[in-house]
């Protein structure tokens, strides 16, 4: 893969794919930078409102290398905010909105150095005054509808920029703090989109590829930059509500779906519906896919050879590993030791990533024996942009990250996810099969938690409708598992969640515990 030049990156691509789309996106919401018709939206729009922004944001003091913190909410907008900012040359910190004023504000106090702002009239009060000293404070829907003159134009692909300069800073999901700030250079930014090229290639897929995913996160707009580069028509929703979702993709009948896994379980009842009947392809990042919930989209598609793609991946990674399931292969039944064993998310990615497990000083494990899931990747970021000191801590000799991930890898080389390093639990291999093999057997359930409390597996859960699981059910479906205490019953709001839908457990912990 060859180091990116501008006319590589997304706003080249973005002016591209306008001049070459032969239909509009469809779209759930509404932008303040670009006309939204009939849920419809024209590429060749969306990047001309990048350059309009982008000569606005350079009148306005923005300059090549300067980076700027955007607090935007809907898909639409993001896209022209990070276009734009890119074609200066800009950095833009992405925060997600989901992210509340307190922890935002949290990531980004270790900072130094100038930091414009560019946020939503609707989130000023999250940042009521100038981040630094002489920066520039943009309103975004002032700043999109601000005419500008002529003399700041951006040049055709961007201003041009070495491969190892920062391109973007996006964030980590904060599960177990405050979120990290992570700094892509442009060529590691570009690695991730072109992986991601090459494994959608050979799809051949002609309808649309729907995602309602983290508008700021590194995966969506990699994916945004590969889709563009296929001159593919995407439909970008804001929404990730099952009524809102079941109508748009039966009014669009898009061909790839992607969003949050904990989006896909809430999602069951639109694929027995017929609602995904047209996806042939499904793709699951961020955490963890649990089997009953791949089951249920694969059967609620009618393409013969509909597939799910579960991709192991981190924000400073990119795709580390994949593993693809379709009704043809299904799921194999083992053993409980089997299941217990570890979550399955496969293979590295060739010409990519290479994956390795360790024990605590750093030595390689053989395979079988759990450990530090340590990668070396293509797309590895370059660091911590509020704490640096992070980067080096977890960086090994021959360029290998820590993943902050345990498992190990079966005699065949499968990698098995068990568990965060720090959520580790004595009483079980690993908390995420558990929470598989629970999810598997009571249908009743929408949301499972393994927690450890004082020695004890605290099995915190979420039923589908108001009435709790029976005992006698409960008790059937844990005869053959490790020692559980009594669950607790919570509702699916209690959970609470990153920006991406991870549990944050700590937080759980500490509310079930209060």
């Amino acid at each position: 893969m060859h180091s990116p030049r501008s006319a590589d990156l997304l706003f080249a691509q973005l002016d591209a794919a306008g001049r070459a789309a032969k239909r509009p996106w469809a779209v759930d919401h509404e932008s303040a930078a670009v006309t939204v018709k009939d849920g419809q939206v024209h590429p060749g729009d969306v990047a001309e409102a990048a350059r309009r922004f982008a000569r606005t944001a350079a009148e306005r003091g923005v300059r090549s290398g300067d980076r700027c913190v955007v607090r935007l909410e809907k898909p639409l907008d993001v896209l022209v905010a990070f276009a734009g900012l890119t074609a200066l040359g800009a950095v833009p910190v992405l925060l997600s909105a989901r992210l509340d004023a307190p922890t935002a504000h949290a990531a980004l106090e270790p900072v130094t150095g100038p930091l414009h702002l560019l946020i939503a009239e609707a989130r000023e009060a999250d940042f009521p005054d100038p981040l630094t000293p002489g920066a520039t404070r943009l309103i975004w829907e002032d700043a999109v509808s601000a005419v500008a003159g002529g003399s700041a134009e951006p040049p055709p692909h961007g201003v041009e920029l070495a491969p190892d300069q920062p391109y973007l800073v996006t964030h980590t999901s904060g599960t177990t703090g405050v979120p990290k700030l992570v700094v892509h250079t442009r060529n590691s930014f570009y690695q991730q989109s072109a992986i991601q090229t090459r494994m959608l290639r050979p799809m051949f897929l002609s309808g649309y590829l729907a995602a309602a995913i983290s508008p700021v996160h590194v995966r969506t707009l990699s994916g945004i930059l590969s889709a563009l580069r296929l001159r593919h028509s995407l439909l970008l929703l804001a929404s990730e509500e099952s009524d809102s979702v079941g109508a748009q993709l039966e009014r669009w009948r898009p061909e790839y779906l992607e969003t949050h896994p904990n989006s896909y379980i809430t999602w069951e009842g639109l694929a027995a519906e017929g609602a995904m009947s047209s996806v042939r392809m499904f793709l699951g990042t961020f955490d963890a896919m649990h089997p009953r919930t791949v089951d249920a989209l694969l059967n609620g598609s009618r393409r013969r050879l509909a597939m799910f793609t579960e991709v192991y991946a981190q924000s400073e990674l990119g795709p580390i590993a994949f593993r693809i399931r379709t009704r043809k292969t299904g799921r194999s039944r083992n053993t409980v030791g089997a299941e217990l064993a570890g979550h399955r998310v496969g293979r590295a990615i060739p010409g990519y990533s290479r994956i390795r497990v360790v024990d605590e000083q750093g030595n390689r494990l053989p395979r079988g024996e759990s450990g530090r899931i340590q990668v070396r990747s293509k797309g590895r970021f370059a660091g911590y942009l509020n704490f640096p000191e992070r980067f080096t801590e977890n960086l090994f000799e021959g360029g290998w990250w820590d993943s902050g991930d345990w498992g190990a890898r079966t005699a065949t080389g499968t990698l098995r996810l068990h568990d965060r390093q720090v959520e580790r639990l004595s009483g079980a291999t690993s908390g995420i099969a558990l929470e598989d093999v629970l999810l598997d057997r009571v249908p009743e359930l929408a949301e499972v938690v393994i927690m450890e409390t004082d020695g004890r597996l605290v099995p915190v859960l979420v039923s589908r409708s108001t009435a709790p699981v029976t005992e006698e059910l409960w008790l059937a479906a844990t005869r053959d598992l490790p020692s559980l205490a009594p669950p607790r019953f919570v509702a699916w709001h209690e959970i609470p969640r990153t920006a991406t839908g991870k549990v944050r457990r700590e937080v759980l912990r500490h509310r079930l515990n209060g």
